[in-house]
């Protein structure tokens, strides 16, 4: 086992390994702007301190659980592939991986900040933060279930992300920037903060950097490109100020083009922390307006069943699914077991893209919200906040089908139809 450890080369850039093996501070906190590579940089120090280390316990904390899901298979997995596979194991369901060298067994515990719960009871040796501007947007997690577990071992303490402003919503100063703050002036060395931009990685072509610069609004390149902590007010894309409002009496007098339900499923079918979800847009000659949002958590079997309901409660001309994971699976259900006109979408540009992309219809009021709704100011509070916000879901796809459906709105296209309450027959299951 021990030449296990001998072969495992740890392939960090100067910089990370100045990051992980410089100074001995035990709290060290990361600001990088994106695509600066420290989470694959954080998986290998990992998997290196728990093969060189005598058995210890290691806690990996991110904001999602498919996020974790797809940083094991992305990051980890390719190393644990250079070890003795008789050594190590993955216990998905858990959530766990083991490594088992002549120093004693090592266990690695991921969790998601969405479940603070299932974070309380243990003690580690090593705490990892991911995407630290999102979990630690909750100082009660921080305070009450991650900071208690550094004690048993006097636990390091590896905190990084891209920032997410020096105040939350609520005022606050964001516990990530306070603990940066802490790290650039503790005399006694018990904290140390770095800050490191998209091109402090070696790695990473200069050009497509630029590329990145030119994509992101100026208001945001301080802190998604050079990893800077900056005023959140006023710097969210989108501006509460520019949605428009209809009753929903007023919405059965317009004249429509079509009516469209776009759905965003969660990453895996079994999936159960992320959220799927179901937009239901109409289509007029000269606006968008957005009838309904359904957002939950779902396992695979449930989603089926909601598409069905989603589309009998609506009844609209086409439902559009993005076609990857889940989606894939939904799509193919849904064609073969009832007759709801399905339409397979594609994302062929970065998210940040798509939103750019359809912030002037916002602008100029052609988009338009139905007054009353229960889903509404969880919406536009998303909408509002981002990037600055833990999920995207629903800003996502409402991108995703503006980009697609804003060719459709034009002045004159004959046969509109008039909107009208009715009984609509329904679908009773899948055939």
């Amino acid at each position: 086992m021990s030449s296990d450890n001998k072969k495992f080369s740890i392939d960090l850039h100067e910089i990370q390994k100045e990051i992980f093996f410089g100074e001995a501070a035990r709290f060290k906190i990361i600001a990088k702007g994106r695509r600066f590579g420290l989470t694959r940089g954080l998986a290998m120090f990992v998997v290196f301190r728990m093969l060189n280390r005598s058995g210890i316990n290691v806690l990996w904390v991110d904001t999602i659980y498919s996020n974790i899901e797809r940083y094991f298979d992305r990051y980890f997995r390719p190393e644990l592939k250079k070890l003795d596979k008789r050594i190590w194991s993955y216990n998905k369901n858990k959530s766990e991986l083991k490594i088992i060298t002549e120093f004693g067994n090592s266990v690695l515990d991921m969790r998601s900040a969405d479940r603070p719960e299932n974070l309380e009871g243990f003690g580690y040796h090593l705490i990892i933060v991911n995407e630290a501007g999102i979990v630690l947007k909750n100082r009660n997690l921080w305070q009450e279930s991650i900071l208690p577990m550094t004690l048993d071992y006097k636990a390091e303490v590896v905190i990084g992300g891209t920032p997410k402003g020096k105040r939350t919503k609520k005022n606050e100063k964001h516990l990530f920037y306070e603990l940066f703050e802490k790290g650039l002036t503790d005399a006694a060395g018990r904290y140390k903060s770095y800050n490191f931009s998209s091109y402090d990685n070696p790695l990473l072509d200069k050009e497509e950097i630029d590329e990145l610069v030119k994509e992101t609004p100026a208001y945001l390149r301080s802190q998604e490109i050079y990893g800077l902590f900056i005023d959140k007010g006023g710097s969210g894309i989108i501006k509460g100020s520019w949605w428009k409002f209809i009753r929903e009496d007023e919405v059965y007098k317009e004249r429509w083009i079509k009516k469209i339900q776009i759905w965003d499923t969660a990453f895996k079918e079994k999936q159960e922390n992320d959220f799927s979800v179901c937009e239901t847009w109409l289509i007029t000659p000269n606006k968008y307006i957005l009838l309904n949002v359904f957002r939950d958590r779902i396992e695979f079997p449930d989603l089926k069943k909601a598409a069905v309901d989603q589309y009998n409660l609506y009844n609209p001309n086409e439902v559009w699914i993005e076609d990857k994971a889940s989606g894939i699976s939904l799509i193919q259900e849904l064609k073969r077991g009832t007759r709801i006109p399905i339409k397979g979408i594609s994302a062929d540009k970065e998210k940040l893209e798509y939103i750019n992309a359809v912030t002037p219809l916002i602008e100029q009021g052609r988009v338009y919200l139905v007054e009353g709704k229960e889903w509404l100011k969880e919406f536009m509070d998303e909408c509002e906040d981002y990037p600055n916000v833990e999920f995207d879901d629903q800003i996502d796809i409402m991108a995703k089908f503006l980009n697609e459906a804003k060719e459709k709105i034009t002045e004159g296209i004959p046969q509109l139809k008039t909107l009208r309450r009715k009984n609509i027959p329904r679908y009773k299951g899948f055939r």
